[in-house]
């Protein structure tokens, strides 16, 4: 455990030490003072302008999803571009072989950071939120988003052989967040299209105020998880 710790901050100081990364991390802050205070008041200032009712207020509950997920992924983003570094300078594999260990290696640079996630989305979205949270909805909400940005920093890293592609796919692993609107604005049952995503039934859970959609939205979550995990583990092992 002690090899597992030391590893973890040697990550956190690679983090601290590159300028993009530090400020991906405090995106979702930057992000919340926008949903928080630029939304209501563009709605109202369209609400005055228009003389009409409030025309965003059915979708404060999306804003409010975006941020819960945009925060575990930015810090899964990060960790994924750290691993990508180290896998481009032959740190990682050298990493694999030492006391920290493969599985030390991926516990202090995927699970210990989605762990983190977990209380800094909580936190975010508690401060940032347009709508009221349970907390107990809160907290599945916030596993959740957890569990999915650990499947897009597998895609991320088991797909790029370095940062710049890294960056690339992080863009359209995007598309892994495109189930949270389908809710809000398909009401047919053509939605369920979008059922491999994640994030549909997160965002499900959120509409329908059902704690059931969990469970789709954490065996999808795994299913990708564990199919992009082996393909991680063969890029790991060299």
């Amino acid at each position: 455990m002690k090899a597992i710790l030391s590893s973890f901050r040697v990550f956190i100081r690679q983090i601290v030490r590159d300028d993009m990364l530090w400020a991906v991390c405090l995106a979702p802050v930057l992000a919340g003072l926008f949903f928080r205070f630029a939304v209501p008041a563009a709605d109202r200032w369209l609400a005055q302008t228009l003389d009409g009712e409030l025309l965003l207020a059915d979708y404060y509950l999306l804003f409010d999803l975006m941020l819960n997920l945009m925060t575990p992924y930015m810090f899964c983003f990060a960790a994924a571009m750290v691993m990508l570094t180290e896998y481009d300078e032959n740190i990682a594999v050298y990493m694999a072989i030492t006391p920290v260990g493969k599985t030390g290696y991926i516990i202090s640079r995927l699970l210990m950071p989605g762990i983190l996630s977990v209380p800094a989305g909580m936190l975010a979205t508690g401060i940032f939120s347009l709508t009221d949270w349970p907390i107990g909805r809160l907290i599945i909400v916030s596993l959740l988003s957890s569990l999915l940005s650990l499947a897009v920093a597998l895609l991320v890293v088991s797909f790029s052989s370095n940062r710049v592609e890294g960056m690339a796919l992080a863009k359209l692993s995007g598309l892994m967040m495109m189930g949270l609107p389908v809710p809000f604005f398909i009401v047919s049952n053509h939605q369920y299209w979008f059922s491999v995503l994640p994030s549909f039934w997160i965002a499900r859970l959120g509409v329908g105020q059902n704690d059931l959609y969990a469970v789709p939205a954490a065996i999808t979550s795994v299913i990708w998880i564990l199919i992009l995990y082996r393909k991680f583990e063969r890029k790991l092992s060299g």
